[in-house]
């Protein structure tokens, strides 16, 4: 009986440039500093028909949201290393397996 295969799901595009990895990491920084310069700087209370949240609180929680695209972008890019490295383990026990069944 034959193991099961197992398939993993790629979640990262296949041939994207490290450069353009690392704008859009330096862009969403960026985004989230100046978020925060103008969450400081925003009002703590709502105008009228503000739905009741005050700007700052909406503010913060753009910064909330961008922080958490940033940290999936880190994130993807370190899965990316460690999906490269299971790749080339996954050769390597092909071959060993290879040369093992033909040794024995």
């Amino acid at each position: 009986m034959e193991p099961p295969k197992f398939r993993r799901r790629r979640v990262t595009q296949r041939g994207l440039a490290p450069e353009v990895r690392s704008r859009v990491v330096t862009k969403l920084v960026e985004a989230i500093e100046e978020v925060e310069r103008l969450a400081k700087a925003s009002g703590k209370r709502t105008g009228r028909g503000g739905g009741g949240i005050s700007p700052k609180e909406r503010w913060y929680q753009l910064m909330g949201y961008l922080a958490q695209v940033l940290d999936g972008v880190l994130k993807n890019f370190d899965l990316e290393g460690v999906k490269m490295k299971m790749d080339q383990m996954e050769v390597t026990l092909d071959e060993l397996q290879r040369t093992t069944q033909t040794a024995g």
